[in-house]
């Protein structure tokens, strides 16, 4: 989980602290919280966390869109919208809010994925004003130049050309296709390149006024800034911006999975890459912690029970490793491995053996604690900074809530060898998974 959680990309959540009720900007915090949480009357949310670690701060803006408030016309959209909105405004041109934070010496940068979207300025404390002004100019006030579009267009689509030509994402892409028939997680982040080739400047627009509305919004504050004076001056900022908020219909809940799903691909390459994938949970499951105690457990480290046997000893592997990315909805527990072309079948088999014997037998307690280990482990380097600790909060705040950031390692840290089993046994159903395969081209 942690790996991916930090987008694609991401860690878990850093928590040891105690969250105060929501309140106003001059609502106590307490010293062994230092986070201060508000809601404005529109439904913007704003969390700020004052370090004194250094003398930086981190400004994250999170926006409750991906790629799975898409249609099949409008896939893509959140990605390239991301793309989009620091092109300038109503007050810069376009350039200038880049030309901006490089003055300040900060960094910009941006991602989507299928749940949200979030952008975010690391910088000096003592800009945060100028920071400030300038994210949430880019928030509210995007123009989505017509002659931009067409610019970053062909940048989005070498995205897309980079995806297709890289044959492990390429075999995750056709994972999440074939295992969802009905759940807009089925699409692609980033959209088919035909969509994007012909995608409007109306459509962006549109897209962008109907999802980037103050309910959808959460702004987090961490780094040497005093917290409750970063709420004011947000608060303030975004007073004015009032959009309605989008309805948003239920999604379809997926139908199990009958049977095995297969999915091949023929591509130049000289080896095999391979993805298998299970029906997970979603971030709300009570199972999600041994989840994630499971995917290091068989493929994360050194230690791994996947790389042990199937790469150390089997030698059935080149590569091999496990990831469950958290997800608002139920997500896919996957496992990918890079074997002889000759070699790919014998590696499926392996595979789903090994995953039989922890379904049958069990793990034992010293892979448990390694497996348990290593996760609270990176999820304390990852949310060390103040950039990893904002992204811990927005992503929490965004796909479920600041609970889940305060409670998550304890939960961790209570997973049995009874839990995994339970898990086990849950998840890897030999009969119903699916599976995706980049292969060398037939001669």
């Amino acid at each position: 989980m942690i790996s991916l959680m930090r987008v694609a990309i991401a860690s878990v959540l850093a928590l040891a602290l105690v969250l105060p009720a929501v309140g106003p900007p001059a609502g106590a915090a307490t010293p062994a919280a230092r986070l201060v949480r508000h809601r404005l009357d529109t439904g913007l949310t704003i969390l700020a966390e004052e370090s004194t670690t250094s003398g930086l701060v981190a400004l994250h803006t999170w926006v409750r869109v991906g790629s799975k408030d898409e249609n099949d016309e409008t896939n893509g959209a959140a990605h390239f919208l991301e793309h989009m909105l620091f092109k300038g405004t109503a007050r810069r041109k376009t350039g200038e809010m880049d030309r901006a934070i490089e003055g300040l010496g900060g960094v910009l940068n941006a991602a989507t994925s299928v749940d949200f979207t979030y952008y975010y300025v690391v910088g000096a404390g003592r800009d945060f004003d100028q920071l400030l002004d300038l994210q949430s100019d880019a928030i509210m006030n995007s123009t989505i130049d017509a002659g931009e579009v067409d610019r970053e267009r062909t940048v989005v689509i070498e995205e897309i050309s980079r995806r297709d030509n890289f044959p492990a994402t390429l075999a995750f892409e056709m994972l999440r296709a074939a295992a969802y028939a009905a759940h807009p997680y089925r699409r692609s982040v980033l959209g088919p390149r035909t969509g994007i080739e012909r995608m409007p400047r109306d459509v962006l627009m549109d897209f962008y006024r109907a999802h980037y509305v103050p309910a959808n919004l959460t702004v987090v504050v961490v780094g040497s800034v005093p917290a409750r004076d970063a709420v004011t001056k947000i608060a303030r900022v975004y007073a004015p911006f009032t959009r309605p908020a989008p309805s948003r219909p239920p999604r379809p809940i997926e139908p199990p999975i009958s049977g095995v799903r297969r999915s091949v691909v023929e591509q130049d390459v000289r080896v095999a890459y391979l993805a298998l994938g299970f029906p997970g949970v979603s971030v709300r499951d009570p199972d999600l912690y041994a989840t994630d105690v499971l995917a290091y457990l068989l493929g994360r480290g050194l230690g791994a029970r996947l790389r042990q046997q199937l790469l150390e000893r089997a030698r059935v592997v080149q590569s091999i490793s496990a990831f469950f990315p958290t997800q608002e909805d139920p997500s896919l527990f996957v496992i990918q491995a890079v074997a002889d072309p000759a070699q790919v079948e014998r590696a499926e088999s392996a595979i789903l053996a090994e995953l039989a014997g922890v379904r049958d037998q069990g793990v034992t307690d010293a892979e448990l604690a390694r497996a348990k280990n290593l996760l609270e482990g990176e999820y304390i380097y990852e949310g060390h900074t103040t950039r990893g600790r904002a992204y811990d909060l927005g992503l929490a705040s965004t796909i479920a809530d600041l609970e889940f950031a305060h409670t998550y390692v304890a939960h961790v840290r209570r997973v049995t060898r009874d839990d995994v089993l339970r898990v086990a046994r849950r998840l890897f159903d030999p009969h119903r998974y699916v599976a995706a395969v980049v292969r060398p081209r037939s001669r």
